[in-house]
């Protein structure tokens, strides 16, 4: 009967079980020993698999515990939506464990179903039924959110953005994209949303109108929020005069803060405005310091404004030219 589970399937799994017994007593076998992926692998109640009335296992002569153990530890998404084809009790294995296992869990199975990984096809739109799900809040189509008492998951936020704004799964619609994305950010607090709301006003990217105003407000939304790469970007707002007015003073402090996160870029840039003389007073010995920390980590315009300041370079970097003749 096809409600049983195949002689291939029975099979799979006892070869599963014979490979479990072959472990070491203290391993404990986990989906990174097993699989490329770093997702949560799919797991479901202890005794999901077993007969409801009599608590056995369905697949003879091997216990609950250990088919449970070996599922969970080996099975893949696509094992899951085979074994749901196998009784009714598991039709909806594959959404049961997604379920089980929470928000991570469930964010794995719509990114699986999103890419037609992990033993699935490719279905965006059952992918975005599970990421609203997580979203755990509404947009209406004026654009107007609707919280609710779940707490929302900031990623599934962002996704479900990208979906409206590339048409994933969902007619693609600019201002739904937009909504989600603004929802990503000021309820799910995610600066990278932030950063990307940016770019789409900056770029016009997916029907979206290019306004340098709203980019720059969002690029310093992001920034706030620690986005190293929108402080880079507020910073040549500044700069610039783009979006909002030009401003040496502001534009040096962004770029500081960006390089002190690391931003290699940025480094130049406030050796620039030391050389030049912008926002600061004038230090050639200065713009040195902050043009080696960019020049150390490869930048070529730095390494090129150290050689134009090689006399001062000299002094202020023993053994600097060293690093630019490398």
């Amino acid at each position: 009967s096809h409600l049983f589970p195949s002689r291939h399937f029975h099979s799979s799994i006892t070869q599963k079980y014979s490979l479990y017994l072959q472990m070491p007593i203290n391993t404990t076998p986990t989906l990174t020993t097993v699989s490329k992926s770093t997702a949560p692998s799919p797991s479901v109640a202890l005794l999901y698999f077993a007969d409801r009335n009599s608590g056995k296992s369905y697949f003879s002569g091997i216990p609950e515990e250990l088919v449970h153990q070996c599922l969970t530890s080996y099975a893949d998404w696509g094992d899951l939506a085979k074994l749901s084809t196998l009784k009714r009790e598991w039709k909806t294995a594959m959404y049961d464990a997604a379920s089980h296992g929470g928000h991570e869990s469930t964010w794995a199975l719509a990114q699986a179903l999103l890419a037609g990984t992990n033993g699935l096809e490719r279905n965006p739109t059952q992918a975005m039924t599970l990421l609203k799900q997580l979203a755990g809040i509404k947009i209406t189509a004026d654009g107007s959110v609707i919280t609710s008492d779940s707490e929302p998951f900031a990623p599934a936020l962002k996704c479900v953005a990208d979906c409206y704004l590339t048409g994933n799964g969902v007619n693609a619609n600019a201002t739904i994209g937009v909504a989600w994305l603004k929802a990503a950010f000021q309820v799910g607090n995610d600066i990278d949303a932030a950063h990307k709301l940016a770019l789409l006003h900056e770029y016009g990217e997916h029907g979206v109108e290019i306004d340098v105003v709203a980019a720059a407000d969002w690029f310093l939304n992001a920034a706030e929020g620690g986005h190293v790469e929108a402080m880079a970007e507020f910073a040549m707002c500044c700069e610039l005069g783009c979006g909002v007015e030009q401003n040496d003073e502001q534009a040096l402090d962004w770029y500081r803060k960006a390089a002190e996160k690391g931003h290699t870029t940025s480094k130049f840039s406030v050796g620039e405005f030391h050389e030049e003389g912008r926002g600061v007073p004038q230090s050639d010995q200065e713009a040195c310091l902050w043009y080696y920390k960019s020049a150390v980590e490869g930048d070529e315009d730095s390494k090129k404004a150290l050689r134009r300041l090689q006399d001062i370079a000299r002094i202020v970097l023993p053994g600097v030219m060293g690093i630019l003749n490398a």
